[in-house]
Parts: C-alpha cells; structure tokens; sequence
C-alpha cells in the first residue's frame, strides 16, 4: 500500500490501527476486527469493552456487513494506490460441521480420513471461535486413537500422513485429563516415539507439543518412560538438534515432567546424553530458555550418575557460573543449586579447581551481596565454607573474595 494512502479511521480496528479485514459488532455497539477482538477475549482473557471499558457478559459477535462492504468498495477504488482487495471472510465454523468431519476422520478410509483432517487442520487456525468449537466437540477420544491405528514403522508411509494431520489438530487444543491419559496409554506413546525420532519436522514439533501439553496432566511418566523409551531418547535428539526454539522449549517441558519425580527417569535421561546436551545449549540459551535448561539439569544431577556425568563435562561449571547472573531469579537459584549439589556431592579435584578457575566461587560470593534468595544465600555459603581451606589458598582466587570465604 502506498504509504501515502490515508486509511479512514471508520475502517481501523480499535485495538490493532489497522484496516479492518472482517469487522463484527459486539454487545456494546463497538465494532472490531474479529482477530483482534477474539484475541483479546480469549487469549488475554479480558472481559471488558476495550473501546469503552464495559463489563461484557454477551461475547457474541456479529458480522457488520454493511462495514465490510464499504471497506472492499474502498479498497477496489484505491487499487491503483497499492491498496489489496480484502475477501469475503468465511463464515466460522459449527459443532455440526466439526463432528461430523471428526466421524468421517474416524470411521473413513485413509484418503477420507486424511482429507477430513486437513479440513479441520485449516478451521482450527482461522480463528479463534472456531478453535474453541473444535475444543468443545471433544476431538481427543477420536482423533488420539488415530495415533495408534494409523502409525506404521516405516513412517514415510501415506498412512503416517494421518498421524501427522492428527497432531496438527491435538497439540492446539487443551487436553482433560481424560486424553492426557489416552495419549500416554502405550500404543500412542509408541506413536509418538517413532514421530519424534523419524518425522518431518512439523510432524516432531508438534509431537513434542503434545507431550507439553500432556506434562502438566498427572500421568506416570516412569511407567510411560520404561514402556517407550523412544520417546526419551527422541526428545533428548530433538535437543541436541536445536532446529526450533518452539521445540527446544516444548522438549524442556516435557523431559522436566518424566524426570521430575521419577529418578530412574532421570538415569534414563543421563544414559541418553541429556546432561552433554543441556551443558551444550545453555552459553547460548537467553531468558526463558536459559531458565528451563538449569531447571531440567538441577532435576537431573540430583542422582549420582547425573553429577558425574556434568563433572565429566570440561565446560559444566563454566557454562553454568556464566549464566547464574544474566537470568532471573529463579534461574539464579537453579544455577546456585547445581554448583552446591556438585560441590557437595562430588566434590572431586576436577570440580574445586573449575569452581575457582570459572568463576564459580566468585559467583557464589557475589549471590551472597544481593537482596533477597535467602535459600540461595544458605546454599551459597554452605559451599564456601565447605571448601574454604581449598580455595583460600588457591593463587587463582580474588584476594578481595577471601573475607566471604573465611565467613
């Protein structure tokens, strides 16, 4: 569009400034564009007007005709200015219409069902109202046995292509506790395993989605883990790849969940490579990120196996005294944690000089000068006292520090 172009301020939507694409009227007169209006409704959860600040109790919207056809009729006329015809939105889409696809998903032959999945694929990205319609029908009894049904070993098969259209679908919706259990029952998991190691790659980052989404139900992860280890080592592979940071997150996510209560898990995961993996990522990892990587591996060197494996890394003390500054914190007290565990636990040759020569110990006495972590504080000083006569006489250690370590 030419920049020069003015927009009527009748056509712009209230909340974005922008052109109104598909204009609806809600219960207070005020007119929005539906993507913006139902973002505000459903994803920032608001229950307001935003125009006028009412208390909204009717969240109905109704198409303004009217309004979009005046938009179109302006936009044919300043054509010649760069400006984009706007088309005629389809109407959203009805229960009627969504069970009746799921049926046909379920009950079809494979081109049928791949078809009609491809149809709900597309309805649940339009909009908002018609993701929560599809929500509302229920699609998790059906479309979670597809997994089982339809997931061969060669994975290249057309069949998988069902597998791959259900995915697309389960990891937008919210999952009741009921489908948490579907998905984690063995035939699905094993699914879900044969996906993460030999899928396309929209295929695998929805798969690990799901598992997120499947993370905050109460599931038994070690019995899921020990039916379908395919699943833990596909995620820890997903990891080491690092070809999304959606899948990083969702990986992180779902390893914490199988790990978090489960220590034979966590041997599981070390046998795998995962504590190698998250020392790699995390020099580079920034916020969010950086934060689950040290919550996963604090999780995970809680055993034995899991601190030896991080003391046989030449860069794990180094890659976390690093970071224990440049996050929140709640990443801060996980780093604290990590350092206090391998120094109280293993507290090997190898450990104490990397402490010294990484900035560890310094690390350690800088948590003890900021406000607030009293826990963090604790732990900080337990470790410095313990090794005190090690690192006070260290030629690499900051004469200006000695005072904490001699506390």
């Amino acid at each position: 569009m030419d920049p020069n172009v003015e927009v009527p301020s009748y056509f712009r939507c209230p909340i974005s400034m922008e052109l109104m694409r598909d204009p609806v009227t809600i219960s207070t007169g005020m007119t929005y564009d539906r993507e913006s209006i139902e973002h505000w409704f459903y994803t920032c959860n608001k229950k307001t007007c935003p125009a006028t600040m009412q208390e909204i109790q009717n969240f109905d919207m109704t198409p303004n005709h009217t309004l979009r056809r005046l938009i179109q009729g302006w936009c044919v006329a300043n054509s010649s200015k760069g400006v984009d015809r706007i088309p005629t939105p389809r109407p959203p889409v009805d229960s009627l219409q969504v069970s009746d696809l799921l049926q046909q998903a379920a009950r079809s032959n494979p081109f049928q069902a791949i078809q009609a999945l491809k149809k709900l694929n597309l309805l649940i990205r339009e909009s908002q109202r018609n993701r929560r319609c599809i929500e509302a029908a229920g699609p998790g009894p059906i479309l979670i046995p597809l997994l089982a049904k339809w997931c061969p070993e060669e994975i290249e098969s057309e069949n998988s292509k069902i597998c791959e259209e259900a995915l697309g679908i389960l990891h937008l919706i919210l999952l009741s506790q009921d489908s948490a259990r579907l998905v984690s029952e063995p035939r699905a998991m094993r699914s879900l395993g044969l996906i993460l190691q030999r899928g396309n790659s929209h295929a695998r980052l929805h798969a690990a989605m799901l598992l997120q989404n499947v993370a905050v139900q109460r599931v038994d992860w070690e019995v899921i883990v020990r039916q379908n280890i395919n699943v833990l080592h596909g995620l820890v592979e997903m990891l080491r790849e690092e070809f999304s940071h959606q899948v990083t997150l969702s990986a992180l996510d779902a390893l914490k969940a199988m790990c978090k209560f489960s220590r034979r898990n966590k041997l599981r995961a070390v046998d795998a490579g995962l504590v190698f993996v998250l020392i790699q990522l995390l020099p580079e990892a920034e916020g969010p990120k950086a934060e689950k990587i040290l919550d996963l591996l604090d999780k995970v060197i809680d055993c034995a196996e899991g601190r030896a494996a991080m003391a046989d890394h030449a860069m794990g003390i180094a890659a976390v005294s690093k970071k224990m500054m440049r996050v929140s914190e709640f990443g801060r007290s996980k780093a604290v944690r990590i350092l206090w565990s391998l120094c109280s636990f293993a507290p090997i040759a190898s450990i104490l000089r990397d402490m010294i020569q990484f900035g560890g110990v310094s690390k350690l006495c800088l948590v003890l000068q900021m406000e607030g972590g009293a826990k963090s504080k604790q732990k900080a000083k337990e470790v410095l006292k313990l090794h005190a006569k090690s690192w006070f006489n260290s030629p690499c250690f900051p004469l200006h520090l000695r005072n904490y370590v001699s506390m």
